[in-house]
């Protein structure tokens, strides 16, 4: 069904819930990214050798059995479970009706999926041969088994779907959510995105490709998005999920979070892990989310970027930034100083912490952070948290393979009306030099 023609009204946040480094809810993870804290802590396996040491970022404090019966919890895979509660968070906060269960949709995130469980079962085919396969191996490992268990659990009978776009999953399914209902494809839509890569075999084979810290000494430092020093990122698990409304859909007193109004993609098309030189791919994707909310970037209040903490991601977040708001980007934050890289997950936790930072006004400083790497030109927020103007928020995600996927965010209660020269879609950053 094609969009309806005409303004396309803001699609309403109505709850969100998480799991993450940080805060197993959004006021605990937003008050560990206010205090500047970073999640760290060592990875545990005697099968590493004592010269490759890992960190990573655990959720704590997370009892899969307050969501889950002992049978789902002994055969559900750690990011299954983790998808189970934050969306069960958000679920429950609903205040306004549930409509009926064929206008309900599903679209989730993932990176990699059920990674323990495929881990676990490929050891026991090898060690005890075909018997010792848990025969659901296939329909728990497949790419699309967390959304179809979180239909399955709330009997959500609309559009299923499974993103995978790497690091911008969570993002790209928020986005495209988004566009199932401004097609009227659905009424409510469960979106979000998961991943839980701390396993043995995924912590070594991103070790090899040598993008994950080796600051090992000092677990505070471990992921410092934008610092001069910064080693490469926090391999980190967590979910993130949202449940979206079109704003005029809601009840009157239905309460929102804030809205959504801006969604942009695009493929750098340039290289399987680097990103495209001087951020090209990225300006297009905030081009296009800006072009689709309306607005012109002076309308922005801040921006929550992907901030890897790796060398290359990192330069050419900064140049795209650079590009797109004409050499005065506004203040910018990177939630995975806190958290680390959740992958599938990170955008989806992202999103709902600019949600959280239109709502207090506040931009919270990237932990980690000591000294800003000069050639990163932004206004990066350190040590404190920073009072924010009013505006919009705009969250980038940017993964593996070129994909990238920008979220514009509003206040609840606010939508300004949009400026006289909104950014065209297809504005190109220059090819300038790493």
């Amino acid at each position: 069904m094609p969009r309806p023609a005409g303004p396309v009204d803001p699609v309403a946040v109505v709850a969100a819930g998480l799991k993450a480094p940080g805060g197993n809810t959004p006021d605990e993870l937003w008050e560990s990214l206010c205090s500047g804290r970073s999640h760290a802590e060592r990875f545990e396996d005697d099968r590493l050798p004592d010269d490759a040491p890992i960190l990573v970022g655990r959720v704590s404090g997370f009892d899969p059995a307050t969501y889950l019966s002992p049978v789902e919890v002994r055969r559900l895979d750690r990011a299954h479970q983790l998808a189970v509660g934050a969306s069960q968070d958000a679920v429950d906060q609903l205040a306004g009706p549930l409509p009926a269960p064929e206008r309900c949709a599903v679209v989730c995130g993932v990176g990699l999926g059920a990674t323990a469980t495929y881990e676990t079962q490929h050891a026991n085919l090898l060690t005890g041969g075909l018997r010792h396969l848990n025969p659901l191996t296939i329909p728990f490992v497949m790419p699309s088994a967390a959304a179809a268990l979180l239909s399955l659990r709330f009997g959500f009978q609309g559009p299923c779907l499974t993103v995978s776009t790497a690091c911008a999953s969570g993002t790209t399914a928020i986005g495209e959510a988004v566009e199932l209902l401004r097609r009227g494809a659905a009424d409510l839509v469960l979106a979000g995105g998961v991943d839980s890569m701390v396993t043995y075999n995924a912590l070594c084979s991103f070790l090899r490709l040598d993008v994950m810290t080796r600051t090992v000494g000092e677990p505070e430092l471990a992921s410092r998005p934008f610092d001069v020093d910064r080693d490469g990122f926090l391999m980190a698990e967590g979910a993130g999920f949202l449940l979206l409304k079109r704003r005029t859909d809601l009840a009157a007193d239905e309460p929102a979070l804030g809205c959504i109004v801006g969604y942009g993609a695009s493929s750098d098309a340039h290289h399987l892990v680097a990103p495209a030189v001087g951020g090209a791919g990225a300006v297009r994707a905030m081009s296009a989310a800006l072009a689709d909310a309306g607005i012109g970037p002076e309308v922005v209040s801040h921006v929550n970027a992907h901030g890897t903490s790796t060398r290359l991601n990192d330069l050419a977040e900064a140049q795209a930034l650079s590009q797109l708001f004409s050499g005065s980007p506004p203040p910018v934050t990177a939630t995975k100083g806190t958290t680390g890289h959740m992958i599938g997950g990170s955008g989806a936790v992202e999103a709902i912490v600019t949600l959280w930072s239109l709502r207090e006004g506040l931009a919270p400083p990237v932990a980690g952070l000591r000294r800003v790497d000069p050639e990163v030109d932004l206004d990066v927020v350190t040590d404190q948290p920073r009072k924010l103007g009013a505006g919009y928020g705009l969250t980038n995600s940017f993964g593996f393979g070129g994909s990238n996927a920008v979220l514009v965010l509003s206040p609840a209660d606010e939508h300004p009306p949009p400026p006289m020269h909104p950014v065209p879609a297809t504005t190109d950053a220059p090819a300038t030099a790493r």
